[in-house]
């Protein structure tokens, strides 16, 4: 792991400090059990005391390093400092501070790094095209397999101080497998059951990662200002009283989200109201609709995510899928509020902070 010179971060200096302490003891319980001559007493007794200073002033000397010959104890235990994580899997992993070589199998977890100025050592395949902010891991990374199947052998010979796995990683499967290669393996996915627990959530995981790189201040800052554009985004929202659907087009085939699904933080926390549309919140892709849909339930707002695109697949282009007569009827195409949202931010890293900036930005754009 390096800090890149991309940022203006400075790492606070970690140091932990540890006082020396030696005792001399010099006692001979044996030779004080047997009896003595007179003349072997007295010359125990005037040889001790001279015995007992040389012995004390040698101790003196060695445990007290002069300017000349100073400790390294000071360096090697801030060498060992660490921090604990509780992660995603409810294990409690006490990760080395500002660790030398990190492998991270999870983009989300790459991204918020790389927002810090951190460099990790190996990543997983690239899905589909990175986007600009991501080229230094393209070019400097190893890769160690996919986002699905890890490479444990190239992940061994990087001999990693740090593993963070996630979303896709982050099964107790591969963490087994991961403690085998290195010494802390922690899984930095974003679990939630209600959503109002996903910013929370989002929040905790990127203030962990900044803990043990040592970017608190940065990650702070940044995540003061994510949370204050995410109120103000709301507010907005809820005044504009737009009714918003979020899509997804992959191949061809159209899925919409409601709130509490992949994608209900359009609703739940960026406040636009949905359509009356029955949508299921089950299914990582949405419940499928047809052109009809659109005209029964008239959005002001489409949001859509082209999942072929981000995932570099070859398909139609999702604007074109949707861009037919019934969709250009409804109130979203009238006011120009159909918006092709950026598929790396909301499908591949989303919980990173470029991405909910990118997110908030995608959202606002229609208000």
């Amino acid at each position: 792991m390096k800090l890149t010179t991309r940022t203006r971060m400075t790492a606070p200096l970690i140091a932990a400090c540890a006082a020396l302490t030696l005792a001399a003891c010099g006692s001979d319980d044996d030779a004080a059990a047997e009896p003595a001559t007179s003349e072997e007493t007295e010359t125990t007794a005037a040889a001790e005391p001279t015995e007992t200073a040389e012995t004390a002033e040698a101790a003196t000397t060695e445990a007290e390093p002069t300017e000349e010959e100073p400790t390294d104890s000071a360096a090697d235990e801030a060498g060992d400092a660490t921090v604990t994580i509780v992660d995603a899997q409810e294990r409690s992993v006490d990760v080395p501070v500002d660790p030398e070589t990190v492998v991270v199998m999870d983009w989300s977890a790459i991204r918020t790094l790389t927002d810090f100025g951190v460099e990790v050592d190996g990543a997983p395949e690239a899905v589909g095209t990175l986007p600009d902010d991501l080229a230094p891991v393209a070019d400097s990374a190893a890769v160690v397999g996919t986002l699905f199947e890890p490479d444990y052998e190239a992940i061994s010979a990087l001999e990693p101080d740090l593993i963070i796995v996630g979303s896709r990683s982050g099964t107790p499967e591969v963490v087994a497998e991961m403690e085998r290669i290195a010494p802390a393996v922690i899984d930095m996915t974003v679990h939630y059951e209600n959503a109002e627990e996903q910013v929370p959530q989002f929040v905790e995981r990127v203030e962990q990662l900044a803990s043990i790189f040592g970017v608190e201040e940065e990650a702070e800052v940044r995540l003061d200002a994510i949370e204050q554009g995410i109120a103000d985004t709301a507010t907005q929202a809820e005044a504009s009283g737009l009714e918003a659907m979020f899509v997804q087009v992959s191949g061809g085939t159209v899925g919409a989200y409601g709130p509490g699904s992949r994608f209900g933080i359009v609703y739940d926390d960026f406040g636009f109201a949905p359509t009356a549309a029955p949508v299921d919140e089950e299914g990582s892709h949405g419940q499928e609709i047809s052109q009809e849909f659109f005209v029964e339930y008239n959005p002001g707002v489409i949001f859509v995510l082209d999942r072929s695109k981000t995932i570099g697949e070859d398909a139609s282009p999702a604007l074109e899928v949707l861009s037919n007569g019934l969709v250009d009827t409804t109130d979203a195409a009238a006011n120009d509020n159909i918006v092709e949202v950026d598929g790396f931010s909301w499908y591949i890293a989303t919980y990173s902070p470029t991405s909910f900036e990118q997110m908030i930005a995608d959202a606002q754009s229609v208000l």
